[in-house]
Formats: structure tokens, C-alpha cells, sequence
């Protein structure tokens, strides 16, 4: 009876203790299975911390565009009757071209905003042929008081047709001034702006550029770099006045353009004349005059759907040679002129989904002269009549009509005689359709 009690009590004791062993074996692969798991989470979170800081940066990015497409008709082209965009040589007659279709514009904007006050633009314009860059800037801003910032690369110079956006313009075009002025619309170099009305409430403007002057001037290449050591210097103030008990705001402003045409090596030093039209022959390294002053105001008043009055003087003088470092705008051979030119523009709201704009426009290249004492075309003074009906399809598509009517100086001069420009005016109305789709 003895050895069959024993025999049930170690047959008990191993049964414990098979169980206990079973019972590490569970505890051991549960504890194995949770660590595993463990770390299989904790590759997940580093994963979708990546992720998540991955995601933060593309947030930082904003991204628009805008494509314009569009039709133009035209009155007669060119010389002579036949046509700057004639198609034909000199031994071989020319066809006359009076329609075309063509992408005015197709941009795509990227702006990364880094943090601490960095940011930067990115702008290239696509056409069918090539792509051009537009923009391409970093932007440092005032952490402190939020009123300076610091632009360098490649930007806007600091005049209110030029900064306003293409996208945004109620014109097709700008003026004619500003194409001579302001070839390109851009420029290289660094610009410092104070806006003291974001923190002092306090509505004025100040901006200040330096650049290297040669901008759109000659072949890319020598865009690239500044031609010469000296820099050009724009300044530009603007003030806001609001009043909206009188639903009306009103914004004045002026800017200067201060810089020199050095009259590089290589340069044909014969022919050159001054804004007299008297002949002087400068030497290598003659810096000539090219600075001018100008004044602006937009006025916006609340009535009837909304009104704005826009307008803009400049006059100085300008310079240009015929080394082919600084051909471009049309003051390029070997002249130095006093100009002026100006414009003013209406804008009408039509309910909520249409504007009417007209525009008239002047542009005197040569303000000592006029009339049968204007002996070249690219003295000629213009006066430009524009209208524009633009339909705003939705948010993001408007569709436009214009038409543009240049109207020439005359002169009997008898070195434009045989051209457009002999005692009449130049038939080179433009009628357009254009259709603009942005993002």
C-alpha cells in the first residue's frame, strides 16, 4: 500500500512539474510573440514618422499655374505693305499673314516655404520650343518685427505693371512703355522691402533693388552675369489710402531707375548722338546717361459692382549702343534720349462676371522731336487705344477679347518714306481671343 501511495505522489509531482515546464513554454512564446510584435510597431511608427515628416514638407509646398491660349487678327503686318511676320526672303514675295493661333503664356509657379522665415519661388515659362525661367528667387523674412524682407536670384523689378501679375492683368498686354522700359519684365540682383503695415498699421511700401542692368539685353549667355562692374539701382515707394465709410482706397506711389550704359570694347564709337540729336564720339568705358523718374496711382471705389482708375507716368532719359552685349528695347543705336510715357486705365465690373477695361496709352521715345523732324521709326511717338471684355467663366478659367489700335506720329521724313510710317498711320490693329486657365 506504501509503494502505491509513493508511486501516486511522484506520478502528482511530475505532473506539477510537466505543468510548470508547459507553463514556461507558454509564457516564454507569449513573451517572444510580444516582443516581435513590439517590434514590428515600432518599425511602423519610425515608418510613419518618415511619413508624416515627408508629408509636413510637401505642405510647405504651393503649387499654380495658368495656361494662355490664343487667336489673333490682324489688321496688315509690317513694311510696305506686306508684313513683319511675312513669310518669304528677299528674292521671294511675301504671303501675308492676317490670323494666327498661338500659347501667349503657359507657367507653372512652385513656392517652398522652409520655416523660419525662408522661403523660395521657382518659375518657368513653357512655350513650344523652350522653356525659359521667369523666376527663381529665396526669400529671407524679418522674424522679428514681420516688416523686412530680403529677395536675391531672379524677380520682378519693383514697378507697379510690372509686378502685377500676368495671370491677373485686365489688359493682354502691357504698355508699350513698359516693354521698352522694362524689357522682360525681370531682372538679377537683390531687392529689400518694409511693409510697416503689417506690424505698425502704418500703409506704406518701400522697396529697394540693385541689379546688373542687363537684363534681356543681347543673347542669354550674356545675361547670365552682369557685362560690366557697375550696378543699376531701383527704388520704389507707395502709400494706401483707405476709406471704407466711402468705400474707397487709394494707392500713390513713384519709383526711380538710376544706372549707366558703359560703352564696352567692341562697341562702334562713330555715329553716336546726345538728346539734342547732336554728334559726340565717346571712348571706351563712357557711361551714359540712363535714369528716370516716374509716378503712379490706383484709385478703387465701390460703385455699382466695382470701379478702379489706373495710371502711371514716367519720363528721364535712356541710352542704348549698338555692341551687341546691350542691344534690346528700342533705343539701341548708339542714341541717348529724353522720353516719356504714360497711361491711364478703367475698369468696370459688370455684375459678377464681367469687366470691361479700356486703356489709353503713350509712349514718346524721342521727346525733343516730333513730327517731320523724326527721321527713324523707333522715334516715332505712339498713342495706344486698348479695350479688353474679359468673361470669368469660373474661379479658374476667363475667357478674353481685345483689341489694341496703335496710333503712330506722322512724319514726311524721307528716310520713311516707302513705309508705313510716311504721313500716315501704320495699319497694325490687333483683334484677340484668349482663353486663360489657371490652378
Amino acid at each position: 500500500m506504501k509503494k502505491i501511495t509513493l508511486a501516486f505522489l511522484l506520478l502528482g509531482a511530475f505532473a506539477a512539474k510537466a505543468q510548470d515546464v508547459q507553463k514556461d513554454t507558454i509564457i516564454q512564446s507569449l513573451k517572444e510573440s510580444i516582443d516581435a510584435h513590439s517590434m514590428k510597431f515600432s518599425g511602423l511608427d519610425e515608418r510613419l514618422s518618415t511619413m508624416d515628416s515627408d508629408l509636413a514638407k510637401l505642405t510647405k509646398i504651393k503649387v499654380s499655374g495658368y495656361i494662355q491660349a490664343q487667336y489673333d487678327s490682324y489688321d496688315t503686318w509690317g513694311t510696305a505693305g506686306h508684313g513683319i511676320a511675312a513669310v518669304g526672303t528677299s528674292t521671294t514675295p511675301a504671303t501675308l499673314i492676317t490670323n494666327s493661333f498661338f500659347l501667349r503664356r503657359a507657367r507653372i509657379k512652385f513656392a517652398y516655404d522652409a520655416g523660419a522665415g525662408v522661403s523660395f519661388v521657382l518659375q518657368p515659362d513653357f512655350s513650344f520650343d523652350k522653356v525659359s525661367l521667369k523666376d527663381a528667387y529665396v526669400q529671407l523674412n524679418d522674424r522679428w518685427t514681420k516688416t523686412y524682407s530680403l529677395f536675391m536670384g531672379q524677380f520682378d523689378r519693383p514697378n507697379y505693371e510690372i509686378e502685377y501679375s500676368s495671370g491677373s492683368m485686365e489688359m493682354l498686354e502691357r504698355t508699350k512703355m513698359a516693354g521698352v522700359l522694362y524689357p522682360g519684365e525681370k531682372t538679377l540682383g537683390a531687392k529689400l522691402e518694409a511693409n510697416f503695415d503689417t506690424t505698425y498699421h502704418f500703409p506704406l511700401k518701400l522697396q529697394l533693388a540693385v541689379m546688373n542692368g542687363n537684363f534681356n539685353l543681347g543673347s542669354t549667355t550674356n545675361q547670365t552675369k552682369d557685362i560690366t562692374s557697375g550696378k543699376d539701382v531701383m527704388a520704389r515707394a507707395v502709400y494706401s489710402i483707405k476709406l471704407p465709410s466711402s468705400g474707397l482706397g487709394i494707392d500713390i506711389g513713384g519709383h526711380g531707375y538710376f544706372g549707366k550704359t558703359e560703352v564696352l570694347p567692341g562697341t562702334t564709337l562713330s555715329g553716336f548722338t546726345d538728346v539734342n540729336g547732336a554728334g559726340f564720339t565717346p571712348t571706351v568705358g563712357t557711361k551714359l546717361d540712363k535714369n528716370w523718374l516716374g509716378a503712379e496711382m490706383q484709385v478703387y471705389y465701390d460703385f455699382l459692382g466695382g470701379l478702379a482708375l489706373k495710371g502711371e507716368y514716367i519720363s528721364g532719359t535712356i541710352s542704348g549702343t549698338s555692341n551687341a552685349l546691350q542691344t534690346g528695347g528700342q533705343i539701341t543705336s548708339n542714341k541717348v534720349r529724353n522720353f516719356a510715357g504714360s497711361y491711364a486705365m478703367l475698369i468696370k465690373n459688370i455684375g459678377v462676371k464681367n469687366q470691361f477695361i479700356a486703356r489709353y496709352d503713350v509712349w514718346d521715345p524721342n521727346t525733343r522731336l516730333s513730327g517731320n523732324a523724326v527721321n527713324t521709326a523707333g522715334e516715332l511717338k505712339y498713342n495706344t487705344w486698348s479695350f479688353s471684355w474679359q468673361y470669368f467663366f469660373d474661379d479658374n478659367i476667363k475667357v478674353v477679347a481685345g483689341y489694341t489700335l496703335p496710333i503712330n506720329e506722322k512724319s514726311a521724313n524721307a528716310s520713311l518714306v516707302g513705309t508705313d510710317f510716311a504721313n500716315k498711320d501704320k495699319k497694325d490693329n490687333t483683334f484677340s481671343i484668349r482663353i486663360q486657365a489657371k490652378f
